[in-house]
């Protein structure tokens, strides 16, 4: 349950009122004069309320039927995996290309011309 708290209290207690957020997983409605004005929650539960919107935001703009908007979710998080293991892919390309012959070498047209 959240706990209300004036603004006048949490100003001189802010660090307490984080501490018990972050520690006890508290949340603090904060008022200024009876009415809500700001919410105090803990990072993680933050994350988890944007995760979510961001889900719900895709769902409704997606065209794509459910089990291919999930499929679709794996694959990224697959991608996301890869480059956070791997590095962003323009490096791995860049150390492909460096072992391609030059643009003026006539590699490819003496091979043509051979065959």
């Amino acid at each position: 349950m959240d706990r209300v708290v004036s603004m006048v209290e949490a100003k001189s207690k802010l660090a307490e009122l984080v501490g018990q957020v972050n520690y006890a997983g508290a949340r603090f409605t904060f008022e200024r004069r009876g009415r809500p004005v700001a919410m105090l929650i803990s990072i993680d539960e933050f994350e988890r309320l944007r995760a979510s919107a961001t889900r719900a935001s895709v769902d409704a703009d997606s065209p794509l039927p459910p089990e291919l908007r999930r499929r679709q979710e794996v694959l990224l998080a697959r991608a996301q995996s890869l480059r956070a293991r791997l590095g962003p892919p323009e490096d791995r390309l860049a150390e492909l290309f460096a072992d391609l012959p030059p643009e003026n070498d006539n590699f490819w047209v003496e091979i043509q011309e051979t065959g």
